[in-house]
């Protein structure tokens, strides 16, 4: 008698939907098995985003200068420099905290509705604080209160991607998602056409789609409530919060790597650009405005395309690497465009490469790494850890950007741009290899 083994490429994955039937389902499964999310969730996931992008976003692009220079005049800069370092510190500790606070959440209203509010109150909060503030302790308070508004709000709409929908819905859900945000710095930049210099609408208006985005996500929001205790929190679990073993958790800790890279490639344009239009381009400062509000729509058009139809392709077909690499090297390619971009024009398309590139990237990406989390039944702290990869590369940059401009310069007038941009195409390309090394998801 012979014995046969299966070793079909399906074998492991029975034995795992075997392994499933056979344990009690968690607190998650359980609701998407009984009650399952609303109808309609994503729609409100995005508009919540797309308003509190256009908040944090005008306030960053636009209404924090503008304040600033009424309180400071001259010395607006430094105001903004300081305060855009205190809010960025303040952003990496917050991000984990918020998450895991929000894990643990066992309030009678719901594991993540509390925190939907808190953005709001925040928001609403720090908007009005920046349309008064007197001096410049009240504009860093308002910076914050609105910093704490994005970060609450980020982090818990993508953890009710985790936690309400199954992997194999997350690619769709997350590309849409992942959009939310520069839809929302478009709104806050057009919105400052018809308004010119004027505080109230500029920053009213924003603040109020923000509000009333999140609140409308709050009553529609099915959430449950978690009832099994939680474990007490000691010194030990505090600085957890901050931390996963990468030893124990390779794949997150690549994806956490991968995103680091690619973010730091978008920095490098990002951070760079207006002084790139100005110095390199010879735009007049007076057109900066308007081609920059190009960029944007060249920019976020292209991603609005591209992302809902590579989240829907990459679902049926189950993979999410394959996408993520090819979207790096696109990237790749947008940055040595911009990099040998001798006018205007030809910088459009390279923003139209990185639209497209990151339009494939957060189609996936994202979807990736709700797969291979520590702990998927609490995924607001891990998810906020992996936000700071969003957030660092660009302090990582302002560090190494003036060696990198400086490299060949006759003068300090004449930075090489494209010394920078090809070093964020090495960090792009090589973030999508690295996306190869994660085991236990296509």
């Amino acid at each position: 008698m012979t014995i046969e083994f299966d070793t079909s490429p399906t074998a492991p994955r029975a034995l795992e939907d075997a392994e499933s039937a056979l344990r009690e389902p968690t607190p998650t499964e359980l609701f998407r098995q009984e009650a399952g999310p609303r109808r309609g969730l994503v729609l409100l996931l995005v508009l919540a985003t797309i308003g509190a992008g256009a908040a944090q976003m005008s306030a960053a692009l636009l209404t924090l200068t503008l304040k600033a220079s009424v309180i400071s005049g001259d010395a607006a800069t430094t105001t903004i420099s300081i305060s855009s370092g205190i809010a960025g510190l303040f952003t990496l500790f917050a991000l984990p905290i918020v998450g895991s606070l929000s894990d643990r959440s066992r309030s009678v209203f719901g594991r993540r509705r509390p925190f939907l509010v808190a953005a709001s109150v925040a928001f609403a909060a720090g908007g009005t604080l920046l349309i008064l503030a007197p001096n410049v302790a009240l504009f860093v308070v308002a910076h914050l209160l609105i910093t704490t508004g994005f970060v609450a709000a980020g982090v818990t709409i993508t953890a009710l991607i985790a936690d309400q929908l199954p992997p194999e819905r997350r690619g769709s859900a997350t590309a849409f998602l992942s959009i939310g945000t520069p839809v929302g710095a478009l709104f806050g930049m057009a919105v400052a056409v018809p308004f010119g210099d004027q505080l109230v609408p500029l920053i009213g208006i924003p603040t109020a789609l923000a509000v009333g985005t999140l609140l409308l996500l709050v009553v529609m929001l099915r959430d449950p409530k978690f009832d099994e205790p939680r474990a007490a929190f000691d010194l030990r679990r505090l600085v957890g919060v901050f931390w996963v073993n990468p030893v124990r958790h390779p794949a997150f800790a690549f994806i956490f790597t991968s995103r680091m890279l690619v973010f730091s490639a978008v920095a490098a344009l990002n951070g760079y650009q207006a002084i790139f239009l100005l110095q390199r381009l010879h735009l007049e400062a007076a057109a900066l405005g308007g081609a920059i509000l190009l960029t944007v729509v060249v920019n976020v058009g292209v991603t609005l395309l591209v992302a809902p139809v590579v989240g829907r392709i990459s679902d049926r077909l189950g993979i999410r690497k394959p996408f993520i690499l090819v979207a790096a090297v696109i990237l790749g390619v947008g940055l040595v465009v911009a990099a040998m971009a001798p006018d205007f024009g030809v910088y459009l398309i390279a923003c139209g490469i990185v639209g497209l590139g990151q339009g494939v990237y957060f189609a996936v990406e994202l979807a990736l790494a709700t797969q291979v989390l520590p702990d998927p039944e609490n995924p607001a702290k891990d998810l906020g850890i992996l936000k700071i990869a969003d957030n660092l590369p660009v302090s990582i940059v302002a560090a190494v950007a003036p060696a990198l401009l400086a490299i060949g310069a006759a003068s300090a007038a004449d930075p090489n741009f494209a010394a920078l941009f090809l070093a964020g195409a090495v960090s792009a390309i090589v973030g999508g290899f690295v996306i190869l090394l994660v085991k236990g998801a296509r």
